[in-house]
């Protein structure tokens, strides 16, 4: 399966990022096109979870996209400007002007790589002014910058890594070249970007157990109790299968006084981003009049998932009602008591989606259960079969549902398969994340 990469830069800068991705068999690039930062909240609020990690142009977008909370740096990254960059820059401005140039402006790059190329290759007649940053700067301080340096004499050519300022200055009429990431920087951030999403996708298939045991026990073992006792811990059971089934895991038989089902981390959160597990806990208190602690562990192996559990249990009782732990496989302990919150949620549906269901006066709960199991289990194209189990519903009622998000225009029909059974064949959609 291929990682879906959004590439966000001006329209050379992509044209380069897809010169590398296309000779990458496990990439699939998605190009979005900004010329200035206020795009950057478009173009990321409507499609963030469209692709699976995010590649910028440079340094400038990406911190300007994670001081606005756009992006995480998990989600995203940039190619460095190397040394390669600056020498290969410096020497078209050679060729073109048929002379040495010694007085230039550089915006971006730090002092510690314009000194490493001048002296690896020589060049130390030649005489930066250097307006390095971290993070990002405003183009006008960048755009001044190289103005006032060029105005005053101070430099001959200006060398900046971004467009726009590139274009500004061009059309004072300032010399002005464009650095550029090498493409072996480019080919090194999209293995990194390839790498870390092959392992979020590895991270939702750990193992997940979940455990309950009683808060008090159950009353004493004399006759008269038995029947009750015995009746209680079935009716228990009955309901812990119910939240299995919402897990799409497996109850396992009590032992040491204690329930737990198997799932996966993915499922786990899944369903904890569209209802609290607290609330889900609460529910099976209520129905069964028994008081529950539950613990939680997560791992690469159902033993080391099992151990977790055990460490969850061990902790001190928390002081509310309700006491969930989840221990992960670096051993941190989570309390799932209080209130977690999650991606995964209606508000963080495609703005499409959300303003296309608004304006049907459709209650969207369910198209974003859909949307985001589809997106966290990376699923490009489905049947109603995967929406019914996902639904816990008949295949009749799936269908309708589908039905209305493709008359909505957020599922489309790829193509019809034959079930293999008499009657109509099987449709497989599509989501479609906006309007095209």
């Amino acid at each position: 399966m291929k990682v879906r990469i959004g590439a966000i830069g001006p329209s050379d800068s992509l044209i380069q990022i897809r010169e590398v991705a296309n000779k990458d068999a496990r990439i699939e690039l998605v190009e979005y096109e900004y010329s200035h930062p206020s795009q950057l909240s478009t173009i990321l609020s409507e499609h963030r979870y469209n692709v699976t990690q995010w590649i910028f142009s440079g340094q400038n977008p990406y911190y300007y996209s994670l001081h606005h909370g756009l992006i995480s740096e998990e989600e995203a990254s940039f190619p460095p400007l190397h040394g390669i960059s600056l020498l290969g820059t410096c020497l078209r401005v050679v060729q073109d002007k048929e002379t040495i140039v010694k007085r230039i402006s550089l915006d971006t790059v730090d002092e510690t790589t314009v000194r490493l190329v001048l002296n690896e290759f020589s060049l130390n007649n030649l005489s930066f002014e250097l307006l390095p940053y971290e993070r990002y700067k405003p183009y006008d301080e960048l755009i001044n910058f190289h103005s006032d340096l060029y105005e005053k004499g101070k430099t001959q050519v200006a060398l900046t890594c971004l467009l726009t300022v590139y274009q500004e200055l061009t059309k004072k009429g300032i010399p002005c070249y464009r650095l550029v990431p090498s493409q072996l920087a480019i080919k090194t951030v999209l293995n990194l970007l390839v790498s870390r999403a092959n392992s979020q996708i590895y991270e939702k298939l750990k193992v997940a157990i979940i455990g309950f045991e009683l808060r008090a026990k159950l009353s004493s073992n004399l006759s008269t109790y038995i029947y009750e006792n015995r009746k209680k811990s079935l009716h228990l059971e009955l309901e812990l299968q119910k939240v299995a089934e919402l897990l799409n895991g497996a109850l396992s038989n009590q032992q040491d006084g204690r329930f737990h089902i198997y799932t996966t981390y993915g499922d786990f959160e899944l369903l904890n981003s569209e209802r609290s597990f607290e609330d889900i806990v609460k529910e099976v208190e209520l129905q069964t009049s028994l008081g529950l602690r539950v613990g939680i562990g997560s791992g690469y192996t159902v033993h080391e998932a099992q151990k977790h559990v055990d460490l969850a249990f061990s902790q001190e009782s928390s002081k509310r009602e309700t006491s969930i732990l989840f221990v992960n496989e670096e051993k941190n302990v989570i309390d799932y008591s209080k209130e977690h919150t999650s991606y995964y949620t209606v508000e963080n549906l495609p703005v499409y989606w959300k303003k296309t269901l608004q304006e049907n006066s459709y209650t969207p709960v369910i198209p974003a259960k859909i949307y985001h199991f589809l997106k966290l289990k990376h699923i490009q194209q489905f049947s109603s079969e995967l929406i019914t189990d996902l639904l816990k519903n008949t295949d009749r009622n799936t269908r309708r549902i589908l039905n209305e998000l493709e008359q909505m225009g957020l599922l489309e029909v790829v193509r019809e398969e034959s079930s293999g059974r008499p009657g109509r064949p099987k449709k497989i959609y599509e989501i479609v994340s906006e309007l095209t």
